[in-house]
């Protein structure tokens, strides 16, 4: 096929690949329809790709089929449906034209919008494919999040995703930024996000799947990518799924002991709470997109040296574009039915209870309380030094506002703003800036501030500009 000098329809990519020749396999799909295989034949000689399509719907025949898998709609059961039909597929046609084609499975495992369940769409889509005839395959894996209101228009939306993601593969697998920037083709923006891509196999050898995940973020693909302390992709409903999640937001340029002190005074407090009783707590490091420098190669640069540096903590990271707290608290609420608690220091929560922070929305402060306050989120807040008055003060005793003084007082009665007890002498002797500074200035101590896994990570591999001290 020719790279196409302008964007393609739907189905002219379904008639490139069909009218091509050049690639053959499976396309199996569960859970909402057959929605990707429907454009290969609608779009006419789908002989030329399609071996087989099959939809495994009801539990018991796709369990029969693939084995049983804890959830039906997960990664798990995806990574099933491809090995098994790959499997067969080179079993069945791999001797008789093994040596002149490029077999690919594509598989989905979804759940849409129906009568029975109103919530947004979810699902897990992958293909494995052949480059050249008799190579090893290449594979990519998809979490996506249907966000249209009615099933038929998340179905078609479905369909139109996975024809990109195959189109892609095809065409651009030498290219996986550029297979991301083609997932969107035809599909309007709002109508679906792709939490989660993860690349594997040989001709992927070379593709960091972090990076990866950054572009889904940057691109507004999604809100968020998770990351695990080894560097792994995570999807975020999975790692979060009935539990409770404990964040702490901050610029880990680098991470010092201040966050790590701050953060296990919080997880001492929330794992305490009775609401939490018997559930597994996931606590997260979390960067923010206005958090990482501008430049384009810098940021790519200074996000690897904090995942690493977080990473040699055995912490899990997320990275968002999501500025608002309350809209953090919607994200996560929507992916566990466990508790949400941020850690946040005064200085910050002086800043959200400033009725000009929400000068954006209709309601102002009004509302972005209440859709910060979700049920079961707190503010879990360290003391400091009010930005005002420069006083030591707490959660507890921070001087704000008249307009917003009833909210806060509500909120600290209610335990929704929870204080970390602590002197002014727990305070860190100075900034993670300043830090930075004598990191990249070669100034000696900056490692007494800094865990020591950290900071010999940081000489090893000379992360956030680092010279050695004279």
């Amino acid at each position: 096929m020719r790279k196409e000098a302008r964007i393609l329809s739907t189905l002219e990519k379904a008639q490139a690949i069909n009218f091509s020749g050049r690639h053959y396999g499976t396309i199996a799909e569960i859970g909402a329809g057959q929605e990707v295989a429907r454009w290969f034949f609608q779009a006419g000689g789908a002989a030329g790709t399609v071996a087989k399509s099959i939809s495994a719907y009801d539990m018991t025949f796709s369990n029969a089929i693939y084995g049983k898998s804890g959830r039906f709609v997960s990664r798990e059961r995806l990574e099933e449906m491809l090995n098994y039909e790959y499997q067969l597929l080179i079993k069945r046609l791999g001797a008789e034209r093994g040596d002149h084609t490029r077999f690919f499975v594509f598989a989905d495992t979804v759940t849409a919008r129906s009568h029975k369940h109103a919530a947004d769409g979810k699902g897990w889509l992958g293909i494995r494919f052949q480059t050249e005839p008799n190579r090893a395959p290449g594979e990519i894996h998809l979490h996506v999040r249907l966000m249209d209101p009615t099933n038929p228009e998340q179905m078609e939306a479905l369909g139109t995703l996975g024809v990109n993601l195959m189109h892609a593969a095809f065409v651009h697998w030498k290219s996986p930024e550029e297979i991301l920037s083609r997932l969107m083709d035809g599909i309007r923006y709002g109508r679906l996000q792709v939490d989660m891509v993860a690349f594997g196999g040989p001709v992927f050898a070379r593709v960091d799947n972090r990076l990866a995940s950054l572009k889904l973020v940057r691109s507004n693909l999604t809100p968020a990518a998770l990351f695990a302390a080894t560097g792994e992709n995570l999807e975020a409903e999975d790692r979060f799924h009935d539990k409770s999640v404990l964040l702490l937001r901050g610029h880990y340029r680098p991470l010092t002991n201040f966050h790590m002190r701050m953060l296990q005074k919080a997880s001492a407090v929330f794992r305490a709470d009775p609401d939490n009783k018997g559930r597994e707590i996931v606590e997260v490091c979390e960067i923010t997109m206005r958090n990482l420098v501008r430049n384009r190669k810098a940021g790519i640069e200074d996000f690897l040296d904090r995942v690493d540096s977080m990473g040699a903590l055995k912490r899990t990271v997320m990275v968002t574009n999501i500025f608002r707290f309350h809209r953090l608290a919607q994200y996560i609420t929507q992916r566990t039915k466990g508790c949400v608690g941020f850690v946040i220091g005064v200085p910050l929560l002086a800043k959200m209870l400033e009725e000009q922070f929400y000068s954006d929305l209709p309601g102002g402060i009004l509302e972005a309380m209440g859709r910060l306050f979700l049920p079961g989120v707190k503010l879990l807040v360290q003391p400091g030094y009010d930005p005002t008055h420069g006083a030591f003060v707490t959660g507890n005793t921070l001087t704000v506002p008249e307009p917003v003084r009833e909210i806060y007082a509500y909120l600290v009665r209610t335990r929704r703003i929870v204080d970390l007890a602590g002197p002014a002498e727990d305070l860190p002797p100075c900034s993670s800036s300043e830090i930075l500074r004598n990191i990249r200035a070669g100034k000696k101590g900056w490692e007494r501030n800094v865990p020591a896994p950290v900071a010999n990570l940081i000489r090893r591999r000379r992360l956030f500009g680092y010279r050695a001290a004279r």
